[in-house]
């Protein structure tokens, strides 16, 4: 799959008649890491570092003439108060502006740690939104089958989506992302 990193913004989005499919979750859930799995080459940079994002990153398919767009995750606690606040701006400014492009949101969450409120928060955002997402569980290769299955329990009491389980490391997941991606 032919894939180009377009560039990092914090203002003046790309504005064209390209489709965007978004990548959304806490810092550290894998963000990155599912878009380099999706499109087969290490495009998107991957830190051991949370909270390395910090702007919205552009990838163009040039196949499907569609945008993966990987934005800055949600949560991390090791940079202050006004820096979270600037990351939620720039999420809120990045939908303000693209919300018509956007085909599909996946909402990325750690199998092992499940859901987290900040979760359920982005996901009743998106409801406002009126904007389909889907929810991708990252890191199976790191949960166990129980874990998981708590990780859905606490997702289904608030929220029912379908879940794509994934492992970037092992390749979980890929064909019924592409699935969504390609659609």
């Amino acid at each position: 799959m032919r894939a180009k990193f377009i560039g990092s913004f914090t203002e003046n989005f790309p504005k064209d008649e390209k489709k965007h499919v978004v990548f959304i979750g806490r810092s550290n859930v894998g963000k990155s890491s599912l878009i380099n799995m999706i499109v087969g080459t290490n495009i998107a940079k991957v830190s051991k570092e949370p909270g390395r994002t910090r702007s919205v990153n552009f990838f163009l398919l040039e196949d499907y003439n569609l945008y993966l767009v990987d934005l800055p995750g949600y949560g991390f606690a090791k940079v202050s108060k006004a820096q979270r606040e600037r990351w939620k701006k720039l999420i809120e400014d990045y939908i303000r502006e693209c919300w018509e492009n956007i085909k599909l949101v996946f909402l990325l969450m750690d199998s092992l740690v499940g859901p987290t409120e900040l979760d359920f928060m982005a996901a009743e955002w998106l409801e406002a939104w009126k904007i389909p997402y889907l929810v991708v569980f990252t890191k199976s290769d790191k949960a166990s089958q129980k874990d998981i299955s708590l990780s859905l329990s606490k997702l289904r009491e608030k929220i029912d989506s379908h879940v794509i389980l994934t492992s970037s490391k092992e390749g979980r997941g890929k064909k019924e992302l592409l699935k969504y991606v390609l659609s």
